[in-house]
């Protein structure tokens, strides 16, 4: 190839790729936007008023082990479905950017034989793992957000291929689905929005509030029977929850050997501020460490949560801490843990249960690495 034909062709190229880049950044965006807005600063802001609050806590267990196999395990789950999902999409993706190359027209084989927006798909799937992963109520609402998105993306960009590939693409529409394989896809007898920008506006608009009071619905559900799995035990003003599932006379046992020790007692008694208090406590196995609770700091080499299976079943650490709240009514048991919106750690006795004493006391952290997201359920 001449220099000459090199220097026109090289532009070319290089537009070629910057179409590409920018189509994917197009179809990718919802999905990070997604990503990035439920982590960090925003759950820090969200969880400063206790209207909002609630946005930032978990519906499903995130460290706590339960009595059930599978809330023990679902986060298997939600891990497999984000690689499967980047996988499609690569998949997806490669055979589109195949044919874009070789200038076949519409892309209507492989994937897209069978379903015609498979990206979007591969989105949803992963989108789906990480709100498995990491299951937040500000999470799964801004999924559903999402998922509305690519809903209405993939409807102006079906008008555009009628529009360029006529009833070549009208015909490949008729015979294969939107996003589910088969002929009974919902998608597919999804009526037509209203021609009116307002009626559209509308009817949209109905659609996603009907699916947001649905699923924060189902959430609340599940946040109610994840409860009724783990290990608690409570008094006339505290509740006292097992990192691990343990039976209910082990765990009073524990805290009950950390409450009577004076040392304690007489710390929690000095945290008081001269009103009614509820408390909010956390047993957790000796050698775990959990950085969603501030109990102390995560010791070099440990990334995540660090919680064997095999450890000693003597030995705990007992972190007190007063539950803000901010209902003045009085609320017990399971209700402060429903309510509790933020945490003030008080102090943290490490206990041995054979022995039936408390071995030392420290004064933990204030906040977790990432502030003082409320997690005081999971």
């Amino acid at each position: 190839m001449s220099e000459k034909v090199k220097k026109l062709f090289t532009p070319a190229v290089w537009l070629f790729y910057l179409v590409i880049g920018v189509e994917i950044v197009y179809m990718i965006s919802p999905f990070a936007i997604y990503y990035y807005s439920t982590y960090g600063p925003s759950l820090n802001f969200l969880h400063k008023l206790p209207q909002t609050a609630w946005l930032s806590g978990f519906f499903l267990p995130h460290y706590v082990k339960t009595s059930s196999f599978l809330l023990n395990h679902y986060q298997i789950v939600g891990w497999s479905l984000v690689i499967i999902g980047f996988l499609f999409f690569l998949v997806g993706a490669g055979q589109i950017y195949t044919t874009k190359l070789t200038k076949r027209g519409a892309v209507t084989g492989g994937i897209y034989k069978h379903i015609r927006h498979p990206q979007y798909v591969a989105f949803a799937v992963m989108g789906f793992g990480l709100l498995l992963a990491w299951p937040r109520f500000t999470v799964l609402i801004i999924y559903v957000t999402m998922l509305f998105v690519y809903f209405l993306l993939a409807k102006k960009e079906e008008q555009e291929c009628e529009q360029k590939f006529g009833e070549s693409y009208k015909s490949y529409k008729a015979h294969t689905s939107m996003f589910i394989p088969g002929r009974f896809s919902f998608f597919d007898k999804f009526p037509g929005l209203p021609k009116s920008r307002v009626g559209r506006f509308a009817a949209v608009g109905l659609l996603y509030v009907l699916a947001l009071t649905v699923s924060v619905s189902a959430a609340f559900a599940l946040r109610n029977y994840s409860l009724s799995k783990i290990t608690t035990v409570s008094s006339e003003n505290s509740v006292t929850i097992s990192a691990d599932y343990m039976s209910e006379p082990e765990l009073q046992k524990i805290a009950q050997i950390a409450l009577t020790d004076p040392d304690v007692a007489l710390r929690i008694h000095q945290a008081k501020n001269g009103r009614a208090e509820v408390y909010l406590n956390y047993v957790v196995p000796a050698e775990w460490y959990l950085p969603d609770v501030p109990i102390e700091k995560i010791p070099e080499g440990v990334h995540g949560h660090h919680q064997p299976k095999e450890y000693d079943r003597n030995k705990y650490k007992v972190l007190f801490t007063k539950a803000k709240v901010a209902t003045k009514q009085l609320i017990q048991g399971r209700k402060i843990i429903k309510n509790a919106y933020g945490r003030e750690p008080i102090l943290l006795a490490y206990v041995d249960k054979a022995k039936g004493e408390v071995t030392a006391i420290k004064t933990p952290p204030r906040y977790v690495k990432w502030g003082d997201i409320p997690t005081p359920l999971f």
